[in-house]
């Protein structure tokens, strides 16, 4: 046992039992209300500032990991009627012919309006901000009863993938929008708003070429690929926060342990049909047999693992980075991974898959 009464290793159920309990002692039965009003604040700030759209969680996992689930759950819940007035007074108070100032705030899908009903954006709005807010407290529960990296962001991923599917099922069988076909022209209005801007500006270059003569194909591939792309943005709102709950909450008997070890994730070996799997799937799809269905399972399955792996890689580049003497050299070869990601992004995920074979870390303990 830890001094704070945290078992070093969680092995049993009785064992995450018994830290859960302890956990749920240190932090409940005390209401904040200065924590909560900062991370409402900072939430919503957050939310409706476009770049920084995705660490809208962060706050909240503050809250939830550090004062408790009641403490967390009041935070979430004012962030969200607050987020959800302002959907309603943008869309609906404004008067004829005028603009209220609160639709001058960049909420999240109020672009959106020329192509969806106020009902649709709504609805959307809410429920991306209730996306964020699952994964948060999901974060928040994974910290305070050390789930470790895989088991609490795998939960938080299911929980906001299953929250996203059923507001997508609830727009499309409520007779509220036509997901699919408002989706489908969405996007070729966008394709063809890209061409418009490019010659506006006088760039003629062969993406603008391609885009002017197969634009419809174009956003037919996009829509297709949107399943894998929201798992995408998913996976990368819950690491990013993870890894930035790391850095904010710095209580002794938090993220300790190997299940924390960002550098230890390891994805089992037999993944890896699935990668030859899909790659399969979709080539017979597009070449052999000429179903877009299968083309769709499998480029979309495909993505998702590519993400995967990715994230393997890093973790593999994370763990010969921190080998280093020298931080600053930590930061600047993490700034060159950012700054170069269309190229080493792709040599990272490789290294991922290839970790199938190779074993990096596990040669390199062995050579040392």
């Amino acid at each position: 046992m830890t001094e704070t009464g945290y078992p070093t290793k969680l092995g049993g159920r009785g064992d995450t039992l018994r830290a859960e309990a302890e956990g749920e002692m240190q932090v409940s039965h005390q209401w904040k209300p200065r924590a909560i009003g900062t991370a409402v604040l900072i939430a919503v700030c957050l939310y409706i500032s476009g770049l920084l759209v995705m660490l809208t969680p962060l706050p909240l996992v503050y809250v939830s990991a550090t004062a408790g689930r009641k403490n967390g759950f009041v935070a979430a819940a004012i962030a969200f009627f607050l987020v959800a007035g302002l959907y309603l007074g943008a869309l609906y108070l404004s008067p004829a012919g005028g603009q209220l100032p609160l639709q001058a705030i960049p909420l999240p899908g109020l672009g959106l309006l020329s192509h969806f009903p106020s009902v649709a954006i709504e609805v959307f709005g809410g429920g991306y901000f209730l996306f964020f807010i699952v994964i948060a407290l999901i974060l928040g529960e994974a910290v305070r009863y050390h789930w470790g990296i895989v088991r609490g962001g795998g939960r938080a991923l299911m929980a906001g993938l299953a929250l996203s599917c059923g507001i997508a099922l609830l727009l499309q069988v409520s007779g509220v929008v036509s997901l699919i076909g408002s989706l489908k022209g969405y996007l070729e209005f966008m394709v063809g708003e890209v061409v418009r801007l490019q010659e506006a500006a006088g760039v003629s270059n062969t993406q603008t070429a391609l885009l002017t003569e197969h634009g419809p194909e174009v956003a037919a591939f996009i829509f297709s690929i949107i399943p894998s792309l929201v798992f995408v943005f998913a996976l990368v709102s819950v690491v990013v926060n993870l890894l930035l709950s790391r850095r904010f909450i710095r209580l002794p008997h938090l993220f300790s342990g190997h299940a924390w070890d960002v550098a230890a994730f390891r994805i089992p070996d037999i993944f890896v049909w699935a990668i030859i799997g899909s790659a399969l799937i979709f080539f017979a799809g597009r070449y052999a047999i000429h179903k877009e269905w299968v083309e769709f399972i499998g480029i979309n399955v495909l993505i998702v693992l590519a993400a995967v792996y990715f994230f393997q890689g890093l973790a593999i580049t994370a763990f010969f980075l921190r080998r280093m003497k020298f931080p600053l050299l930590r930061i600047l070869s993490y700034v060159m991974i950012i700054l170069f990601f269309q190229t080493v992004g792709l040599l990272i995920m490789g290294i991922g898959i290839a970790d199938i074979w190779v074993n990096f870390r596990h040669r390199a303990f062995a050579h040392r």
